[in-house]
């Protein structure tokens, strides 16, 4: 038996979170997130870049990121969770592919590309994700369009841990990677033993958790019952059902969009609120103007659920540990400046009804409900089109992600611009995602091209707005004493 065979696996186990994000994809509604890297290569020390160099530099820092080595077995009773274990059979070459477009490749081509590859499902026999190089683009420029699945890690980490791939400094040296073998997978009564060191959830638990639960429910019911007599009540009354409300299929479209971090700055510290919320208005304006041009526009102001991050300063774990804040977007107003003050006034609401409740719960009740419920559900749900006629409590997806406010390369060339589009689903027909970085604003748009047609209206109307909210803002401080 040679040393590699005696070899203890790594294991991780996927926590309730990770595992219900793999369970609830379906064939319409894929599981991951999808992000693109502008690369400028005029900073490459001797002036070359091309596919290999880049390979070798994302190589390099794999020893870094255990589980983009390592694959999913599932486990052999239905209840337990799956875990990721090192693959035997990893090959850099198999998650690293080269595309081009034909020079000089506009951003609008360059999505085309990225839509196609986020409409196609990761190979779960292979650790899930992948990348692509792309050549071709205008400015001699390289895109990097990286794939990675939401049962590995969630926006914020995702940000954080691809970012490790990149150096401060424009250099080409290569720092070789410690030698790497893997071990066979577990055996049979290894991933037995695993499914048990899942853990069933004794009466004591299942007890507390009730209590906890019983506990939120009640402060959240004091919470509105304070905006109640406070006359703070949320704006909506009910989620409307525009056309991306519904049944989605597999295809995907995106678009990219920006804006300067200085403009979103001023607006913020003229209207006294935070970044944020000014993310939220231009989403609200964008949105508005493109529903209204698309006949669709309601009565009713849009919800959208809202990211919140549960991890600690320095976490950069590869795992889920998110929540979702719900607040109601005022596409119903026209006027920059009511819009922005709506945003604040709801966030502000929503923030004390997402505080009431303990954010764990819903990860701990997910635990609960054996794995396999959850993909019966989502397949049903998916198949028999339920999301054009049950509707859940939001229209759209939106995030901010922070980004870090220094330049950054990947093997040699800068990163000018980095646009992160997250998964849409099923009665949520639209992921906006904004990541600040450098001085600028990138967003990124992810939709159903067959329930959103002309989704760069959406992407470029973000800046638009961005561009009349910083106008109000001046208007705004010249009236202010």
């Amino acid at each position: 038996m040679s040393d590699r065979d005696e070899q203890e696996p790594v294991v991780r186990r996927l926590s309730s979170a990770d595992a219900a994000f793999l369970r609830l994809e379906t064939g319409s509604m894929l599981m991951h997130s999808v992000g693109t890297t502008i690369l400028d290569p005029s900073t490459v020390p001797d002036g070359v870049l091309d596919y290999r160099r880049i390979v070798a530099s994302v190589e390099s820092h794999l020893h870094e990121m255990t589980p983009l080595r390592q694959r999913l077995v599932e486990p052999p009773l239905p209840w337990g969770r799956p875990i990721l274990v090192d693959d035997p059979d990893f090959r850099i070459e198999n998650h690293v592919h080269r595309a081009g477009l034909p020079s000089p490749g506009s951003l609008r081509e360059l999505a085309e590309l990225v839509g196609d590859i986020a409409g196609r499902p990761l190979e779960r026999s292979r650790p899930l994700w992948e990348m692509w190089v792309v050549e071709g683009l205008e400015g001699g420029h390289f895109a990097v369009v990286s794939k990675m699945h939401h049962c590995m890690v969630d926006g914020v980490g995702s940000s954080s841990r691809m970012g490790s791939m990149l150096e401060m400094e424009p250099t080409t040296a290569v720092t070789r990677a410690p030698e790497w073998h893997a071990p066979s997978l577990p055996t049979g009564i290894a991933r037995l033993r695993q499914t048990f060191d899942t853990g069933l959830v004794g009466p004591l638990e299942l007890g507390g958790l009730v209590f906890r639960t019983a506990r939120s429910l009640w402060r959240r019911y004091s919470t509105l019952r304070e905006l109640a007599r406070e006359g703070e009540l949320p704006i909506a009354s009910g989620v409307p059902r525009p056309r991306f409300s519904g049944a989605i299929t597999p295809h995907r479209c995106a678009a990219f969009g920006s804006a300067l971090l200085a403009d979103v700055k001023q607006i913020k510290n003229a209207f006294g609120v935070k970044v944020n919320d000014v993310v939220l208005a231009a989403c609200a304006l964008s949105l508005r103007r493109y529903l209204a041009d698309h006949g669709d526009l309601p009565e009713e102001p849009l919800a959208c659920a809202v990211p919140v991050s549960l991890r600690s300063e320095g976490d950069r774990e590869f795992s889920n540990r998110v929540s979702f804040m719900l607040v109601t977007l005022p596409t119903h107003l026209e006027e920059p400046e009511a819009v922005i003050q709506a945003v604040h006034q709801e966030t502000q609401r929503a923030k004390r009804l997402f505080g009431a409740v303990e954010p764990d719960l819903m990860e701990r009740w997910l635990g609960l409900v054996a794995p396999p419920l959850l993909g019966i559900f989502a397949q049903l749900y998916s198949g028999l089109g339920l999301a054009d006629r049950i509707p859940i409590p939001a229209n759209l997806g939106i995030s901010n992600v922070p980004g870090p406010p220094i330049p950054l390369y990947m093997a040699g060339a800068r990163v000018v611009a980095t646009y992160p589009l997250g998964p849409v689903f099923d009665g949520i027909g639209i992921n906006i995602t904004v990541l600040s970085n450098m001085g600028r604003v990138d967003i990124g748009v992810m939709a159903c091209p067959e329930t959103v047609p002309d989704v760069w209206d959406i992407a470029e109307g973000f800046g638009q707005a961005v561009a009349e909210l910083r106008v109000a803002a001046e208007k705004h401080d010249a009236m202010t004493p």
